[in-house]
């Protein structure tokens, strides 16, 4: 279900947010003057760039140029999307957010909303039964047998659900939840041998609840305390939340909510199996590490892991379960793989950690200590390398059998990765491993490769963007011209506004001022068809504007002193829309005039009667460019 916030509920909620008390959470501020000043949290300095302006709501980094509003603050400082970072704030002021939700999305989203309500209740009902009940000791017991302690036990908010068919059901449901309700949770079971009633999906299970990315409760995972339940037979070690709208085991990383501060300052992410090793790592003092819920890594996972870091270390122990995954991983980002090339440095940096035999990581770092896990996970693997490694030791490849076997099986592989340049390297490790002739591989891997125009588009669309970026360096004093005029635009340029209306997006060779100039012309549009004063200097919430640059370029001008006094203000206007009409008509002169020399030079291999038809169209463009060129010398110009 996707939601929407009514209309003026940012606005709304800023007006309860105050800037500074949610900044100086993150960051030491100091007055400084009528702002307030720090150091900033972006990037790493020794002398305070960073300020927050309490009148505009709104903070600037002087240093590395980040800015913008209290929601763009914590999108970056807490990893979150625009809606996530605005129910975040929200839940920190206290204010209850209002939605456009109306018939089945209404519906929907308040029984969403149950759902967590029965997954948190859940949560305190198991802690509850940990440290009240005598069921609890067994369970603390085996926790701190594993080398736990009660600290660790409660930031984990480890709990456990008793050994009984309807213990949970039956709290649940005298609390108001109704049974369907609390099978969509999947915290229970419908019975097939007494229809109409249900019974605990968790039984005798220590409980580990999982968290979505801001905090909420979506899930558990149950280990089983005593294979000899007396519920049942239960053979699975472990039992994880079913698929639910809440909780997708694919798409879920456990203790993300937790970790993902330390994940974004260390730039890097542990990703191991268990609960368990999770928290022994949190415990030694290792708090970037996650768990993929006892699935291969998934494309999705990827996704949210690759707005905290690039660096990802799969690590596993040493026994085959962990090599088939890393095999598994393979395979499961063939589909992410096709549109970002995960294995190019500028992209993601996966790598795998293998432990000594008889280790899994909780047993490492419990045993040997946070020094001896961070020496071992340093000597990482880059995956490609780790999996042609992992294929080459399923075969005898002393044997021609097996080196042929060997060689089809890495060639299918590195067929799947983008980069030629990496399939290129993988080539020459191949050959010196299997002592074969890398011509030969080449040979066998174009074969394979299904679609190679596919690759070979997607870097050149690349390197296209590479040229256009040195083209616009090239220009880039003309930048400051636009940069002037949206100025004046957000500050108001008295009764030139309508001027800079006129001018349109074309006028604006940037993308990040042509965003900006879009966005401006658009809140002005919005206000004259409201029959709403225009407010200067115009806000623009941070979620109106898509692109990083653009919302750079708005907080710098809200932050830029206008060096106009309220007299000069109509000659700098007149001055700044000169100039952009000079090089927008510039630009259209050179069109022109490039099409006649086109039309002169298609002439002399034509007919007769194509050569009228050009001559029409040459006559055309010069009227055309006569009327241009007047438009220029009108604007003072003289070349």
């Amino acid at each position: 279900m996707s939601r929407s916030l009514k209309d003026g509920e940012v606005d709304e909620l800023k007006s309860h947010a105050d800037i500074y008390g949610i900044v100086s959470g993150y960051v030491n501020l100091k007055k400084s003057g009528k702002n307030y000043s720090g150091l900033c949290p972006f990037h790493k300095e020794k002398t305070p760039s960073f300020s927050v302006d309490p009148t505009k709501q709104l903070y600037h980094c002087f240093g590395c140029g980040e800015g913008g509003d209290v929601i763009s603050f914590v999108e970056k400082m807490e990893n979150l999307d625009f809606l996530e970072a605005v129910e975040f704030i929200a839940g920190k002021v206290g204010y209850k957010l209002k939605y456009n939700m109306t018939g089945s999305s209404r519906e929907a989203g308040k029984a969403r909303k149950r759902l967590f309500e029965i997954n948190d209740l859940a949560k305190k009902y198991f802690q509850f039964i940990l440290y009240n009940s005598k069921a609890g000791k067994a369970p603390i017991d085996y926790l701190k047998n594993r080398g736990f302690t009660l600290e660790t036990i409660k930031s984990f908010e480890v709990g456990y659900c008793m050994d009984l068919w309807d213990n949970f059901t039956g709290f649940i449901k005298k609390r108001g939840y109704k049974d369907r309700e609390v099978i969509d949770s999947g915290l229970a079971i419908e019975s097939t041998k007494k229809p109409g009633t249900i019974y605990d999906r968790f039984r005798g299970r220590i409980m580990f609840p999982i968290e979505d990315i801001v905090g909420k409760p979506i899930g558990f995972g149950g280990r089983i305390l005593n294979e000899k339940s007396n519920t049942a037979r239960q053979s699975a070690k472990y039992v994880n939340t079913p698929e639910t709208r809440l909780f997708s085991k694919s798409k879920n990383i456990y203790n993300i909510n937790q970790a993902k501060n330390s994940i974004v300052n260390l730039d890097q992410v542990f990703i191991v199996e268990g609960y368990t090793d999770v928290m022994a790592l949190h415990q030694a003092g290792v708090k970037n590490a996650v768990a993929s819920l006892g699935t291969a890594l998934t494309s999705d996972q990827v996704k949210i892991l690759g707005r905290f870091t690039k660096n990802i270390i799969l690590v596993f122990d040493s026994d085959q379960a962990g090599m088939n995954a890393s095999l598994k991983v393979i395979e499961r980002l063939r589909e992410y793989n096709e549109r970002l090339d995960l294995y190019f440095d500028s992209n993601l940096n996966i790598k795998v950690a293998v432990l000594e035999k008889g280790y899994d990581p909780a047993e490492f770092i419990l045993k040997r200590g946070k020094e001896s896990f961070l020496a071992r996970v340093k000597k990482a693997q880059n995956i490609i390398d780790f999996t042609i490694d992992i294929i080459l030791g399923k075969y005898d490849i002393n044997d021609l059998s097996g080196k042929l076997k060997a060689s089809d099986d890495l060639i299918r592989f590195i067929s799947t990765l983008s980069s030629s340049i990496i399939q290129e390297e993988c080539i020459k490790k191949i050959a010196g491993k299997l002592d074969l002739k890398e011509n030969l591989l080449f040979e066998e891997l174009q074969k394979k490769k299904e679609d190679p125009a596919d690759s070979k588009d997607y870097w050149n669309k690349d390197d296209a963007g590479k040229e256009k970026s040195t083209d616009n360096e090239k220009i880039l004093p003309l930048k400051k011209v636009e940069i002037e005029a949206l100025k004046l635009m957000v500050n108001g340029p008295g009764p030139r506004l309508d001027d800079f209306l006129e001018l349109g997006p074309s006028f604006f060779r940037f993308d990040d001022t042509r965003e900006l100039y879009k966005a401006l012309r658009s809140e002005i549009g919005e206000a004259g068809k409201n029959n709403k004063k225009i407010n200067f200097p115009i806000k623009i919430t941070s979620g109106a504007l898509e692109n990083t640059e653009t919302k750079k370029l708005y907080n710098y001008i809200l932050f830029s002193e206008l060096y106009y006094g309220r007299d000069d203000i109509d000659r700098a206007c007149k001055e700044i829309l000169n100039n952009l009409k000079k090089v927008h008509l510039s630009d259209e002169i050179d069109y022109v005039r490039k099409k006649m020399l086109e039309y002169e030079g298609a002439k002399r291999d034509s007919s007769d009667k194509d050569k009228d038809k050009l001559d029409r169209k040459y006559d055309s463009l010069y009227q055309r460019l006569i009327k241009l060129e007047r438009e220029k010398l009108d604007l003072g110009y003289n070349k």
